[in-house]
């Protein structure tokens, strides 16, 4: 397994080298999550058991040691989000304990095809989290930015299998939107049939995608086709808020409500397992995806699937999919940075941003924003910030890392 340098946050590996026994047997990282309301609803006899967190979460801890497995696992009274990584055996081990355990009752583990659909596993190992494990109880498995948010109804949004998604883009009629934060987009989207690229909203983190429904969706004739509108993300988890957020904010706004709204079910994850297998199977040629570029990973792996670049390195310009930071002292923005940039140092993410932090000589960071993202807001928000009225508050919308 080939060493992969990827940037993160501050407290995610920068870093990825492989040294435990996946080298020779191989291993795999894994990607899911539950919604207990949401189909297959569980059932009613453990409904109990979704009251108190500390336990399941207490579950995936004493697994993850005994396996050796690396991951980020957020449990909370609404479900659970977990990714994680660890050798073929481990793997194995570790989805045979969950095929018998309550919170995965109602869920088709039976064949290796379903498991694979609901797992989503791709190359990797616990080394892709620095072999550690880290298990929380949270508020929320991923944070919509509202507080008590959950769906008036589950079922208002048809979720496509990573099929009938390539079928919705082939047609062309419809707008797609990317639910992922913007540095996330740069390296690869979905394109129509007619070679539209997604819209890729300026977001730096998913509670800011009410904000940014409110301002550039609610109103907008783009979005009031009969055809309705189609979201996506990495693995599915936030398009199963954000669309249905999305669909009841359409419909109480007095526009397009009865229109559909689509998400692609298993997220990228799941649309670059299936095209590789139509590929394989000679159904399909490379170029037939309508996903391009790389799928952004929150790991050490940086990015997964894909070969060819579809942005540039922020340095050189030239074409390039590899990840980078700015280097500037507690800027952390993520940028596309190629490996002779990065070894050359000097990578900001504008030239605003170094003069922030050297300007008075103390070495400390003024805490003014600089330029590109200062431009990024303003693109989002305006002069003010992100006002969702129907009583949904406000999102925030700085933040001083990029996740």
């Amino acid at each position: 397994m080939q060493d992969v340098t990827t940037p993160k946050d501050k407290s995610d590996p920068v870093t990825y080298t492989c040294t435990c026994p996946a080298q020779t047997e191989g291993g795999s990282v894994l990607l899911f999550y539950r919604y207990w309301a949401n189909a297959p609803v569980l059932s009613s006899e453990y409904a109990q058991h979704t009251q108190s967190p500390q336990v399941l979460a207490n579950f995936h801890k004493d697994i993850a040691a005994r396996l050796q497995i690396g991951g980020k696992f957020r449990i909370a009274t609404e479900g659970f989000n977990i990714t994680l990584g660890g050798t073929t055996s481990a793997i194995t081990q570790y989805i045979e304990a969950c095929r018998t355990h309550w919170s995965f009752a109602g869920i088709d583990l039976l064949t290796q095809r379903a498991r694979d659909a609901y797992f989503k596993p791709t190359p990797g190992c616990a080394c892709a989290f620095s072999g550690k494990a880290s298990v929380k109880v949270t508020a929320e498995i991923t944070p919509l930015g509202i507080t008590n948010y959950a769906p008036t109804s589950w079922s208002n949004v048809i979720s496509l299998s990573p099929a009938e998604f390539h079928e919705l883009c082939q047609k062309g009629d419809i707008p797609l939107i990317d639910v992922r934060n913007h540095y996330e987009s740069r390296i690869g989207y979905f394109v129509t049939g007619d070679g539209s690229v997604a819209v890729r909203p300026a977001v730096r983190r998913f509670s800011q995608w009410p904000g940014y429904v409110v301002r550039h969706v609610l109103g907008n004739d783009a979005y009031k086709k009969p055809s309705g509108v189609a979201t996506y993300c990495t693995g599915g988890i936030r398009c199963e808020k954000g669309a249905r957020w999305m669909q009841e904010a359409l419909a109480s706004d007095g526009g397009n409500g009865d229109a559909p709204v689509y998400t692609l079910h298993g997220g990228i994850v799941a649309y670059q397992a299936w095209i590789e297998d139509e590929i394989a199977e000679g159904r399909k040629k490379p170029e037939d995806s309508f996903f391009k570029g790389t799928n952004y990973v929150f790991d050490a792996r940086g990015a997964i699937g894909g070969s060819t670049a579809v942005s540039i390195c922020h340095g050189c310009g030239e074409a390039e999919s590899r990840l980078g930071k700015c280097d500037v002292p507690g800027c952390h923005l993520i940028l596309v940075v190629c490996e002779a940039c990065e070894r050359k140092g000097k990578i900001s993410c504008c030239k605003d941003c170094r003069d922030i932090h050297e300007g008075d000589g103390s070495g400390r960071r003024s805490a003014r924003m600089c330029k590109c993202e200062s431009e990024r807001e303003k693109s989002l928000w305006g002069d003010g910030s992100a006002k969702l009225g129907r009583g949904g508050g406000k999102t925030k919308t700085r933040s001083a890392t990029a996740r």
